[in-house]
């Protein structure tokens, strides 16, 4: 036994060397089964679409069930407990929220992703911040008579300012509700099925009405009565030009059949927003601009041109969620409620920030916060120093509001910035100067002068601007400002992002932008391919995703492709026309040749089922996908080069020349030969377009390392490491040696305690 003493200190030590070195098979870098190592996946955090979503929600708790005057729904409910457990059950936090607290400003998208009417309208004193919430990109889901809030309160029809009952909408008696529509909020039902509710007087509306509301183009008939399609009595909302996605059902909350417990819940999960960003707007300093109406208790001045209506229509349709930050008596700029949001918009103030709120800011963007900062010109009327605040919360930046006072309008210049991505003028009214020195960029200018600025401040970002208007409803629309403010959102939300993404198609809307919304995941955008070397430059990414199916790439672009990959980046690839440079190196990199170019609508087969971007994190179970053409050319097929992967191709079994995704055996490149975003049906009936669950795959597959050397260090560092271990462990036990060694005096056995527990 003393010859194993000695030795088991080594031993130890040795295999502790060892485990180093040897990864199980099941882990290995590259590995067909590596995603089942969670922890090392993004998938444990990610937003899945064939998986629940956990959302947020709040419902209406309101026991005055007096109709408003404005309204001509009758037989108003409160009934909200069998519809709380429902979705608490369902894994949902469910939170019951009064008129009070609506009023308290507790109803925001980044406390709650979700707000239900259970037959019930809104009282009068919260109509409009029960629309605000809509409005910043937050879910609405009404029941029966709250359909009358959905039109009176200017929801399905801004021009509508009361209920339009009788020729909107009219009650009807029905108990079974037909299927119209396969969609995620009937995952469990198909179309013509038939699924019962009570037999009572439902809200109905019609299909004449919701095709002559202004977003028809958007709107989903769900359910109808039987034998008569006309009526409508369940539709869903998915705008993309004003607010958050709406679902009307029928029922009141009352002995909801089963039927109907899993439309709930879907609906629920299919309402949640997934933002790029969350963004908050600063109303508890006087601000000297609003959003709407209704601010102006909070804000200096109201006139509908010169408020910020448009720029949150704007974010909220190109995937950020909106809040007002209100004044509260338990404080305003405070750590906790920054912590909410990834931008923070401020507009010259007239009310100043205490030393706690400037701390409480700077500490916010140095750990990844991002503030738009909106001043103007030192000789604004009103007597207030808005420029002075402002200065005093940026004075350990390196850019500050000037002492002029430029009294006209005009189109500046660009300088060099990342937020200059297709932009060529920015229309500026009556404006300051900025000062900028030190880290901070000059980004646009009039003649010399500097008027809008940015900076990188530890972890986080700031965007300054010498004219409070250029986002309002009067500047937006001029020049560039509308590409402009969405470049600013981009990147003030992209300070922690490890995934750059080009897209020449839809941008926001496609479907690589969609998936990485889906699963979690922050990123920089930018459609301008000449863009590229820019950003590549501006920091280490993660991962490069570049979906070009629109436009030819010019021989530059590939070169900097092929430089960025021969570095060693990682690069998730779609292109079309390898044919247009053939002999580029960038496709040996990639792990292809040109073999045909394809035409048609043809299909794309699975060639290895078993891989996991047919599998996780959404299980397609498809043999092949349909291409349903948005592009004259469908991409190309490959001859797929050794030491690569060809995991789907144009052929019914697998042909070395005709392959359609291409993955290196590290998982350094995927290339999609064929233009996948075509796959705009639904073949695997998850009610999800095949395209962004296929992207959503890819996506997660290249960001899995599967497990891998630990640490992800080097095996030569971890043999040093492991060396330097051994050396400690024997130094230690010679040491003990010296000292005299033995072994230790027996400790005495611990009395048990007596003592009875409470």
């Amino acid at each position: 036994m003393k010859v194993l003493t000695r030795v088991t200190p080594i031993l130890i030590a040795t295999i502790f060397l060892t485990s180093l070195l040897m990864v199980p098979s099941l882990f290995v870098f590259g590995g067909s089964n590596a995603l089942t190592n969670i922890d090392a996946s993004p998938e444990s955090q990610a937003l899945l679409s064939q998986m629940p979503h956990n959302a947020r929600v709040a419902i209406y708790d309101e026991d005055n069930l007096t109709t408003p005057a404005i309204s001509v729904a009758v037989n108003l409910t409160n009934n909200i407990a069998e519809i709380t457990t429902i979705l608490e059950d369902a894994g949902h936090s469910v939170e019951a929220l009064t008129e009070e607290d609506i009023l308290n400003h507790e109803l925001i998208t980044a406390d709650y992703d979700v707000f239900i009417l259970v037959n019930n309208v809104p009282r009068p004193s919260i109509t409009n911040l029960v629309k605000e919430f809509w409005m910043g990109g937050g879910g609405l889901m009404s029941f029966t008579g709250a359909l009358s809030y959905l039109l009176y309160g200017g929801i399905l029809d801004s021009s509508l300012t009361t209920d339009p009952g009788g020729s909107h909408w009219i009650y009807l008696t029905t108990d079974a509700q037909n299927v119209t529509s396969r969609h995620p909020t009937m995952k469990e039902h198909h179309i013509n099925d038939t699924v019962s509710e009570r037999t009572e007087t439902w809200a109905t509306t019609s299909t004449s009405v919701l095709d002559s509301l202004p977003n028809s183009y958007y709107s989903t008939v769900l359910l109808s009565i039987p034998g008569s399609s006309f009526f409508v009595t369940g539709f869903a909302v998915d705008l993309n030009h004003n607010g958050g996605r709406i679902v009307q059902l029928p029922g009141d909350g009352s002995s909801i059949p089963t039927d109907f417990e899993s439309i709930i819940v879907d609906s629920v999960e299919w309402l949640i927003p997934k933002p790029k960003g969350r963004i908050v707007f600063d109303l508890s300093h006087s601000a000297r601009i609003g959003v709407d109406s209704w601010d102006d208790e909070f804000i200096t001045v109201w006139t509908p041109v010169n408020a910020f209506t448009q720029f949150r229509t704007l974010a909220v349709n190109h995937s950020y969620t909106f809040d007002k930050l209100y004044p509260s008596a338990s404080g305003n700029l405070t750590a906790e409620r920054l912590a909410k949001y990834d931008v923070l918009v401020i507009n010259w103030p007239d009310l100043d920030y205490t030393s706690a709120e400037r701390a409480a800011v700077e500490a916010w963007i140095a750990g990844g916060g991002s503030l738009l900062a909106l001043g103007d010109r030192t000789g604004l009327s009103g007597g207030y120093a808005g420029d002075t605040f402002i200065n005093q919360l940026l004075q350990n930046f390196d850019m500050s509001l000037g002492t002029t006072d430029i009294l006209d309008y005009q189109t500046m210049t660009p300088g060099t910035h990342l937020t200059l991505e297709g932009c060529t003028g920015l229309y500026i009214g009556y404006r300051n100067y900025l000062s900028v020195i030190g880290n901070a960029t000059p980004i646009w200018f009039d003649g010399t002068d500097v008027v809008v600025a940015g900076q990188e401040f530890g972890e986080g970002r700031a965007i300054l601007s010498a004219d409070m208007n250029i986002f309002d409803n009067s500047e937006l629309p001029q020049d560039d400002n509308v590409r402009y403010a969405l470049n600013v959102l981009n990147w003030l939300t992209a300070n922690d992002a490890e995934i750059l993404l080009y897209s020449d198609y839809l941008g926001w809307y496609d479907a690589p932008s969609r998936a990485l919304r889906d699963l979690g995941r922050s990123y920089q955008l930018f459609t301008t391919r000449e863009y590229l070397d820019d950003f590549l430059d501006s920091k280490s990414w993660e991962l490069l995703i570049y979906n070009a199916v629109n436009h030819i790439q010019e021989l530059t672009i590939l070169d900097e492709l092929y430089a960025y990959v021969d570095d060693g980046g990682r690069l998730l690839m779609t292109y079309f026309a390898v044919d247009d440079q053939s002999t580029h190196p960038l496709w040996s990199k990639m792990g292809v040749e040109y073999s045909s170019t394809l035409f048609g609508t043809p299909s794309m087969y699975v060639w290895d089922a078993s891989h996991p971007i047919f599998s996780e994190p959404n299980d397609h179970g498809l043999n092949n996908y349909t291409s349903v053409p948005l592009f004259g050319d469908d991409g190309d097929a490959v001859t797929v080069r050794a030491g690569y992967t060809a995991l789907a191709g144009i052929t019914v079994d697998n042909q070395a020349d005709m392959a359609a995704i291409v993955v290196s055996s590290d998982r350094q490149t995927l290339f999609n030969a064929f233009v996948i975003d075509n796959f705009g049906s639904d073949e695997d009936d998850s009610t999800y377009e095949d395209r962004v669950e296929l992207w959503e795959n890819e996506i997660t597959y290249m960001l899995s390392t599967g497990g891998g050397l630990p640490f992800n260090l080097d095996p030569m560092t971890l043999l040093i490491i492991g060396a330097a271990v051994v050396g400690i462990i024997v130094i230690g036990v010679l040491a003990s040696r010296r000292r005299g060694g033995g072994s230790a005096p027996a400790k005495k056995p611990k009395k048990k305690t007596t003592k009875k527990k409470k």
